[in-house]
């Protein structure tokens, strides 16, 4: 049964962005229609119909922490990460105990499993992130020196089979022992790696570039400073365009003129990420806007994926169609799923977010279903 949802403005994910109806049809998107015409869900004048956003690096929601609650964390930042517009997300496991990490990841795993059996209740988790253990120390951050390990093939190969085949993304400071040897086995396991938590500069940086790193984790944080007579590895990545680089955007981990002129370099290769961090002992708290350890150490953001998309407009002057890029089709062709969500297209998962004239979500759709609707009064009868 099709359902034609609309009129209203439909941010399509390539920038670009269109005014009519949008019809779904057995979970996909069946086409743009024309905006005259009936509706089965007409909206309010000046919403906007967008893919679902999705946020590739974020460590759990409300008080609940993946690398602590694993299982239990995975439906409620299901149902939590919906009311934001997103549709997907990969959860991050954070640098601990060795064992206690492939267990996590196992976890986290077997719980989206589940989820993904019954009808869908929120957001997907679409797989696991690895943020550890294979760090540079000396820009380890929040991440515990005593587990911190140096990369290698056998290590590779435990973190993918404990996630059977659902490992999606892995951190890694390129310049650590045995990168180049783990990033072989995660490369022929479609494992995509994001340098982070690294010493490197730019000659490194185009070393790794040519190993095969393809992303760059939490830009300007977890590295040196973009110097100009010195500069760090964010120099590499901004200069090749095989690459997508990760974005902050709360404006605490990286200024709103840094952003502005890292989208005048990057354009559509921002990937807006949250590296959302729920308080992880009492000794966490929220502090000049970000997630703090009790010694004042940035641990992760507060920040939720729209607030991210709203930020980014704002910051580097774009409109809504090109700031929902960076949440939506760069992030899918990051992880690789760009073949089946991130934009509005016939054929692909009809994972939407409905936006209001402000830009506040008012509904999420994952797979032609809603499972998120802020209030009806959104909705023009």
């Amino acid at each position: 049964m099709t359902l034609t949802i609309g009129p209203a403005f439909i941010a399509i994910g390539d920038g670009t962005s269109t005014f009519g109806r949008l019809a779904v049809d057995g979970g996909r998107i069946a086409g743009i229609l024309p905006a005259d015409g009936p509706a089965d869900y007409p909206l309010a004048p000046g919403c906007t119909i967008a893919p679902g956003l999705i946020d590739v690096h974020t460590n759990g929601a409300g008080d609940l922490l993946f690398n602590r609650d694993h299982s239990n964390a995975i439906p409620v930042a299901a149902r939590e990460y919906a009311r934001s517009g997103a549709t997907g997300f990969v959860a991050s496991v954070m640098t601990a105990p060795w064992d206690s990490m492939l267990h996590v990841a196992s976890s986290i795993v077997e719980a989206a499993n589940e989820l993904e059996e019954d009808a869908p209740s929120g957001a997907r988790c679409l797989g696991v992130h690895f943020e550890g253990p294979f760090l540079n120390p000396k820009f380890r951050r929040v991440h515990r020196q005593e587990w911190l390990l140096d990369a290698s093939a056998g290590r590779a190969k435990e973190m993918m089979e404990a996630c059977h085949g659902a490992l999606l993304l892995v951190t890694m400071a390129p310049e650590i022992d045995g990168a180049s040897e783990a990033m072989r086995v995660f490369l022929e396991g479609g494992v995509v790696c994001s340098a982070g938590h690294t010493s490197a500069r730019y000659r490194e940086g185009m070393l790794a570039i040519g190993l095969g790193f393809r992303s760059l984790t939490h830009a300007f944080n977890g590295m040196p400073p973009l110097d100009h007579r010195d500069p760090s590895i964010l120099a590499a990545f901004i200069q090749d365009r095989r690459t997508l680089v990760q974005l902050i955007c709360d404006g605490f981990h990286v200024s709103p003129v840094m952003v502005d002129l890292l989208h005048r370099t990057l354009g559509d290769r921002i990937v807006l990420a949250t590296d959302n961090m729920p308080p992880a002992d009492p000794g966490y708290h929220i502090a000049g806007g970000v997630m703090r350890a009790a010694d004042g150490t940035i641990a992760g953001s507060a920040l939720r994926i729209d607030e991210a998309v709203r930020n980014y407009m704002s910051y580097a002057q774009v409109s809504f169609a090109q700031a929902i890029v960076g949440a939506t089709h760069a992030p899918a062709k990051l992880i690789r799923h760009d073949g089946e969500i991130g934009r509005i297209a016939r054929g692909l998962r009809a994972d939407l977010s409905f936006w209001d004239a402000d830009f506040q979500v008012i509904g999420t759709m994952v797979g032609g279903r809603f499972v998120f609707e802020r209030t009806q009064a959104a909705v023009s009868a």
